[in-house]
């Protein structure tokens, strides 16, 4: 369940933008998306890894269900990535539950006093965050304290005014984080009343293809829109057919730039594995 969240949250702060909770996640301007992959023997992906312009490290977890063993799962992801780029790495939590949060703020043993912050959406004001220019920002606005009525209106309103392909990428971000609050219908229905379209069915995958290919161009390099590509599709394809086998990660791994693309969209239809990396 998690993981459905996950890409769509990611997709949020991939963009370029300089708002409220993106300061406070990343304490700065990101100006590199780093790896969040890990040795398979680790069988965990980090959220969000970015270098900011003062060249800090910066590794991101988005949280929306409390989770036994949290703060050693944070331990192991600080200890892999401090031994990737030999460098401190500051780790903050956003935790976007409807339970009480009841994560671990660190991990301790006799020797050692590992700790991390953790940002709970739930206490904070909903509306500094809607007068924002960060759409990151406005869609998360929906579930922090406030009105969610008007949180929802003013997060309308501002996609009117949105050109279209911009449109649709923030109205899926939107849609799917209304499942965290199990209001997709509602959002629905006030996006249908604003004269957009549907996006219940199959308009989530679309803007996150999207938005991995103006990461690419704004990168101004090839490998920059491959590696976004590559992340953003291992998360679709896990999410739809569960934990990925070696050969399909590999694939991945290889494509070219066109292949990923096709498998992107083709992951939208397929029933299988198989077919969508054929």
């Amino acid at each position: 369940m998690a993981q459905r969240y996950d890409v769509s949250l990611k997709a949020l702060f991939l963009r370029e933008g300089d708002g409220i909770i993106r300061r406070r996640l990343f304490g700065g301007r990101v100006t590199e998306h780093l790896s969040t992959e890990q040795p398979q023997v680790l069988n965990n992906r980090a959220d969000m890894v970015v270098r900011t312009e003062d060249g800090s490290l910066h590794h991101v977890e988005f949280q929306v269900a409390n989770e036994v063993g949290f703060g050693l799962r944070m331990f192991a992801y600080y200890a892999y990535l401090l031994c990737a780029y030999d460098q401190h790495v500051v780790q903050t939590v956003l935790y976007l539950g409807q339970e009480p949060l009841r994560l671990d703020t660190g991990y301790s043993t006799p020797s050692m006093n590992f700790r991390f912050e953790i940002i709970n959406l739930r206490e904070l004001e909903a509306e500094p965050l809607l007068a924002s220019d960060d759409w990151a920002d406005i869609a998360l606005a929906l579930l922090a304290k406030g009105d969610r009525e008007r949180a929802l209106a003013v997060a309308v309103a501002r996609l009117r005014q949105m050109q279209r392909e911009e449109r649709a990428w923030a109205s899926g971000t939107l849609l799917l984080l209304s499942g965290i609050l199990k209001i997709e219908d509602t959002v629905n229905e006030r996006m249908k009343e604003a004269g957009m379209i549907n996006l219940m069915e199959n308009k989530v995958v679309g803007p996150m293809i999207l938005q991995a290919e103006q990461k690419g161009r704004s990168e101004g390099r090839q490998e920059g829109r491959q590696e976004g590509m590559q992340g953003l599709l291992l998360d679709l394809l896990t999410e739809k057919f569960g934990a990925l086998p070696d050969w399909a990660t590999e694939r991945l791994r290889s494509a070219s730039g066109d292949e990923l693309h096709v498998w992107a969209k083709r992951v939208l239809h397929s029933a299988s594995l198989d077919e969508t990396l054929q």
